[in-house]
């Protein structure tokens, strides 16, 4: 599982979210249809209760490892999916300028007992 945390420039969290919903999610939900990514979750927090401060929190609940560290199929997708790479390139760029902070967490779920 990552769990990826995004902290936008003020006024700026709903353009970013635009954003990765047109510019990156759809290459994710491909991911989730062929089965390389099991669930796809945004957060975003409903009180800001101190540190770190984030505005979106994004967990990605991957098939395995393997599936993860794919980045050459990720790649192909995204070139499938915006015919127009320029444009989607700029796009991704705004979206990464809009981003303050970005952090990413891997996790391995563990029993409880």
């Amino acid at each position: 599982m990552v769990e990826s945390y995004y902290k936008m420039a003020p006024g700026k969290a709903d353009e970013w979210l635009e954003l990765y919903r047109t510019q990156h999610l759809p290459v994710l939900k491909q991911r989730q249809r062929e089965g390389r990514i099991l669930q796809i979750v945004i957060y975003r927090p409903f009180l800001h209760q101190g540190e770190p401060a984030w505005d979106f929190k994004v967990i990605l609940t991957y098939l395995d490892f393997a599936a993860l560290g794919d980045r050459t199929h990720f790649d192909a997708i995204e070139r499938r999916l915006y015919p127009d790479w320029d444009a989607h390139q700029r796009a991704e760029r705004h979206r990464w300028e809009i981003t303050v902070k970005h952090w990413d967490d891997l996790m391995v779920a563990m029993p409880a007992d």
